[in-house]
């Protein structure tokens, strides 16, 4: 999920289904004409049928009782951690009352890989299936002295338009605990923040308690059991 800025609002947003995350109580400041621009930025109608997790902190997301199943008939699977809802496209615009497009969201198609979304499917299980075979050796050959730069893809770092909170994204080529530490320059003070409690590839981080109008740097810290911590440059931050 790519993290977008909606009528001001953080939503969390997959172009390869169209589903989309919202954070708690947000869901309704979001316009009609922008839920149809959500709901219509898909590669491929299609659900997989695993369980869902929120991509925030990863707790299961959960379908409400049928009594509790909104009027117009949407399905919203809520965090019940950080009380976040998750929404296929379909039912985005049930909820907003929007009639689809004709021939959009079909109960066939929506089941259905489109060829585009097969090829990326394809290609993303050969190259996980690379990454697992050669996991134990790339593992090895880390040691303190690794940069963490080598390790970590670019860091996404985005704010609300009111500066009240902060979402930090980046990747790992391997699996890692993560934590980010903050030093923030106007008042000298150093924040230790856990982003990955276990070993991840894929490392979020979402905190209201900085201050962003100052001048704040942070470093990455890569942990591994048995190994030593892996710590990034410390470099300035650039809310995009």
């Amino acid at each position: 999920m790519q993290v977008q800025n909606i009528d001001n609002q953080i939503v969390l947003h997959c172009s390869t289904c169209g589903s989309s995350f919202f954070d708690k109580d947000t869901i309704d400041k979001i316009s009609p004409a922008s839920a149809r621009k959500l709901g219509e930025d898909a590669q491929g109608n299609y659900v997989l049928g695993q369980q869902k997790t929120c991509p925030k902190d990863h707790s299961l997301l959960i379908a409400p009782p049928e009594k509790n199943i909104t009027s117009s008939k949407a399905l919203l699977l809520t965090c019940s951690t950080c009380g976040g809802i998750f929404i296929y496209p379909d039912d985005l615009l049930k909820y907003k009352n929007i009639a689809p497009k004709k021939g959009d969201f079909s109960p066939i198609t929506r089941l259905i890989p489109a060829p585009k979304t097969l090829f990326l499917l394809s290609t993303f299980a050969v190259i996980s299936l690379a990454v697992l075979l050669n996991l134990n050796t790339i593992s090895r050959n880390y040691s303190g002295t690794t940069r963490a730069n080598d390790i970590i893809s670019s860091v996404t770092t985005t704010s609300d338009d009111n500066k009240r909170y902060l979402f930090l994204y980046f990747k790992t080529i391997s699996p890692f605990i993560s934590s980010v530490e903050f030093y923030d320059k106007t008042t000298g003070e150093k924040i230790l923040k856990q982003i990955a409690i276990e070993p991840k590839t894929i490392h979020q981080f979402t905190t209201t308690n900085l201050d962003l109008s100052h001048e704040l740097y942070y470093r990455i810290i890569l942990s591994e059991k048995g190994q030593k911590d892996i710590v990034g440059d410390e470099k300035k931050l650039v809310i995009k």
